[in-house]
């Protein structure tokens, strides 16, 4: 079945595609691209989520896998698809834990000046990098290694719900 959703997850993957394809020209210039393409994976994650919300007749766009997923529990409904998203994103290690950590991190901006500060003429420009910690950095790689992943995961859950 092909909703609204479906054209928002393929077109957020082929965005995030063509962003990749152009890093790896100036290090300021690269790293806008990779944020800009981890923005399109999240943007066609939570696309598939709504996708999937509608495919399960959950009958609303949900705001986060949990509530699918609480959805589900409370009508006493299994979804094969749902639970493997859980699955991926409770372990640390798989590319969703890791996507979505990405993501997170990346919304986290440095705080702002507190009033202390402010009466006491401190700068009013937090001198924080926003950039990503060195240990969770990711690369045109990785992210390309998500957009394969992610291809492949929603390629998959859609055929396994046209069967059903």
């Amino acid at each position: 079945m092909t909703t609204l959703y479906t054209g928002l997850v393929v077109s957020a993957l082929r965005k995030c595609q063509l962003l990749l394809q152009r890093t790896g020209e100036s290090d300021l210039q690269s790293r806008a691209l990779e944020e800009a393409a981890l923005f399109q994976l999240w943007k066609a994650y939570r696309a598939f989520l709504a996708e999937l919300a509608i495919q399960l007749q959950l009958g609303f766009e949900p705001e986060s896998l949990q509530v699918i997923l609480d959805s589900l529990e409370s009508q006493g409904v299994v979804s094969s698809e749902a639970r493997e998203l859980s699955l991926l994103s409770a372990d640390p290690d798989s590319w969703l834990s890791k996507l979505l950590q990405a993501w997170k991190q990346l919304q986290q901006l440095a705080p702002g000046p507190t009033r202390e500060s402010v009466r006491k003429g401190a700068n009013l420009i937090p001198l924080h990098s926003i950039a990503f910690p060195a240990s969770n950095a990711i690369s045109a790689e990785i992210l390309l290694e998500w957009h394969s992943a992610l291809s492949e995961l929603v390629r998959r859950q859609r055929a396994n719900l046209e069967e059903c």
